[in-house]
């Protein structure tokens, strides 16, 4: 959902049409100690382009047999890209981190764990001295790619994760001397290659392994000269270095999908094969949706449910779902004026796969000078680098779910609205003894986020092709959320967008008649 340059319009129903719409094992002793300094690995890149467009080109990809291969439609739809407000990074900083290399005999499995960090006096020092402040961008922790290809599982190789920095804070998790955001930074973010962030563990088993892209979603997704830029220097090489890391599956987090064209465009690096996550998040935020109306004694088949990025690939999805066999009483279709026409579309392939006719759709085109209509709760599957919901916006409803990249709120308005509206993360609560080991804003590192859910099914069912590209129809969702039931995920515990667990009260329960009875 682009932010607030549009202007809204009203809201147009189109009655009964049911509508579519546009991230040491204790008993081992230590072997060796490794200690490496950390370098960059800086090349010439060509020059950044902010003007924002979709990107991607490319033909249609033939079905590799799992059966999964969606639409693979060239995405026409065009996005806005604003600019964040320059934040102030968090620096702390290192020279050099050591490792210890650990044995576990019982499992016969090497394991590398961060041994020693920097002198916590590191941030000061490195704000004083102008040869640290500009030293070049320092990893907090390592890993090469043998050192998770050496400790799969034996013949079924692994699992990855992909994805980039959602914000410039996040920026702060994986690097030491994070820098203030300019021109320089930017492009020295450009010329730092993908690396992988940490391992993921079931149990004690390495399964697979979390790889980052450390270029900010604002600088590569508006234009196609920048999603071309991210793809060559980011995305490829991700892959590629998912490869030597012996990942045989990778869901594709956040906006990454845009870099390959929901998986139509062509590429060398096979395997890994790709998931966009899309039909898990689908499946995923209407169990979400179920679950609130559960919590908040309301009953779903009655909800007017809003959608906003509706007219997007990810909304499109999302609103077949919604539709399909427990379905909202209303459904209202939200997303700039320009997708009307697209939202009207919509709405009448909806009506005609509806056969019984039972749920109401309405369209809503957004704007800051039109008020939002009424509803009951809202999903938010936008894609804006700036917040566009006020916290006046948030009380009209009574919960709130964000998929949206990096998120459709501020914090302010997520804080400021949260004892009168239940705000929350899109995740999904893995299967007991999954360790993501990274710290992504979520309750545990057993939590993890949705694309990651459905590759690690689609891992987990051997599936050797590309599993969900393009735009899946309600049936490859359908079995997707069979599958994640299959494997163990579920809605977890509430918890704000913002990283903050939520606990109900009764303020929140049963505060308003419910829009659509």
């Amino acid at each position: 959902m682009p932010g607030r340059e549009s202007s809204r319009t009203g809201t147009h129903e189109c009655a009964a049409l049911p509508s579519i719409v546009a991230a040491g094992n204790e008993n081992g002793a230590p072997q060796t100690v490794d200690i490496r300094p950390i370098s960059a690995h800086l090349r010439e890149r060509d020059g950044l382009c902010r003007d924002p467009q979709p990107g991607g080109h490319g033909g249609r990809q033939r079905d590799t047999g799992a059966g999964m291969l969606a639409n693979e439609q060239t995405d026409a739809q065009q996005r806005i890209s604003l600019k964040l407000k320059e934040r102030r990074s968090i620096l702390t900083g290192a020279a050099a981190l050591i490792f210890q290399r650990e044995f576990n005999p019982r499992e016969n499995q090497m394991r590398t764990s961060l041994y020693k960090e920097a002198p916590t006096d590191f941030a000061q020092r490195a704000g004083s001295d102008p040869h640290m402040s500009s030293a070049p961008l320092a990893l907090k922790r390592v890993i090469r790619p043998e050192e998770i290809r050496e400790n799969l599982p034996a013949g079924q190789g692994g699992v990855g994760f992909l994805f980039h920095a959602t914000d410039w804070d996040t920026l702060s998790f994986s690097f030491h001397n994070v820098k203030h955001r300019n021109a320089s930074f930017e492009e020295e973010l450009w010329r730092t290659e993908p690396f992988i962030a940490s391992p993921i563990y079931s149990a004690s088993q390495v399964i697979g392994a979390n790889i980052a892209c450390p270029v900010p979603l604002e600088l590569w997704l508006g234009s196609p000269r920048g999603i071309k830029r991210f793809r060559e220097t980011q995305f490829f090489p991700a892959l590629e270095l998912a490869k030597q890391a012996g990942l045989n599956m990778v869901a594709m987090g956040a906006s990454t999908p845009y870099a390959c064209n929901y998986g139509a465009l062509p590429r060398h690096t096979k395997p890994p094969h790709i998931t966009t996550g899309h039909a898990a998040t689908a499946a995923m935020l209407k169990d979400w949706a179920v679950h609130c109306c559960n919590e908040l004694d309301l009953e779903f088949g009655k909800t007017k449910l809003a959608l906003f990025g509706a007219a997007g690939r990810l909304g499109t999805t999302v609103a077949k779902y919604m539709l399909y066999k427990d379905a909202p009483k209303e459904l209202v279709l939200i997303d700039l004026p320009d997708k009307a026409n697209l939202l009207a579309e919509q709405a009448r392939e909806l009506l005609a796969a509806d056969l019984l006719g039972k749920t109401r759709v309405s369209v809503h085109t957004f704007s800051p000078d039109t008020p939002l209509p009424q509803f009951d709760g809202a999903i938010l599957a936008s894609s804006t680098s700036v917040p566009y919901l006020t916290a006046a916006d948030l009380k009209r409803a009574q919960f709130w779910i964000d998929d949206s990249h990096p998120r459709a709120a501020s914090v302010e308005a997520e804080l400021a609205s949260r004892d009168h509206t239940l705000y929350i993360e899109c995740f999904a609560r893995g299967p007991a003894g999954l360790d993501t080991t990274f710290p992504f804003r979520l309750p545990t590192t057993r939590d993890c986020y949705t694309c990651f859910a459905e590759g690690y099914a689609a891992w987990q069912e051997g599936i050797a092709s590309d599993f969900i590209i393009g735009s899946p129809p309600v049936w490859s969702v359908s079995y997707t959320h069979g599958l994640l039931k299959k494997y163990g995920f579920s809605v977890g515990p509430f918890h704000g967008k913002d990283g903050s667990p939520i606990v109900l009260d009764a303020q929140h329960r049963g505060k308003h008649e419910l829009m659509g009875s």
